[in-house]
């Protein structure tokens, strides 16, 4: 990168290797380093796409939904940012643009989905996913079906 200039509500980046120049959003505390990660992250977005897609495979076969929300939002988002940027060029291709607004929203659903499946995990293994207690163990104990010989075997059953 080796120009940026800032006019407004937007800075215009221009990579020093490959002469690519993009206008990027910012605010009145936005520093130049603002705007260039702006601009890699537009420029990256197709790679991180195609990234995230792989993982989700991997983390939808482990269960993994916390992780699994996690990666639906980066997508949405990333879908949505697509969207705006083909909106902002010249010859603008309307079906294209609804597509990955659509696609954004698809990511949105499925983020949703996936924070259900977590919230049902973590209640079925009695972990409470309220406010209070979503980063501490819960203080309620979950009782478990003990059989009479459980009882028998634990070494304290008969201590006083």
């Amino acid at each position: 990168m080796t120009d940026i200039k800032k006019k407004g509500a937007f800075a215009t980046v221009k990579c020093g290797n490959c002469d690519l120049t993009k206008e990027v959003l910012v605010n009145s505390i936005s520093e130049p380093v603002d705007a260039f990660g702006d601009f890699i992250d537009i420029f990256y977005a197709d790679q991180e796409l195609q990234r995230l897609e792989r993982r989700i495979k991997k983390l939808k076969e482990d269960h993994e939904w916390g992780e699994l929300a996690l990666a639906y939002s980066i997508l949405s988002d990333l879908c949505k940012t697509k969207a705006a940027i083909l909106l902002e060029e010249e010859d603008v291709n309307l079906d294209e643009v609804t597509d990955w607004k659509t696609k954004g929203e698809e990511f949105k659903r499925l983020e949703k989905d996936a924070l259900l499946k977590l919230d049902t995990e973590e209640l079925d293994r009695g972990v409470r996913t309220d406010e209070e207690s979503l980063f501490t163990e819960s203080e309620t104990k979950i009782k478990k079906e003990r059989k009479i010989e459980d009882i028998f075997d634990d070494p304290g059953f008969l201590e006083f």
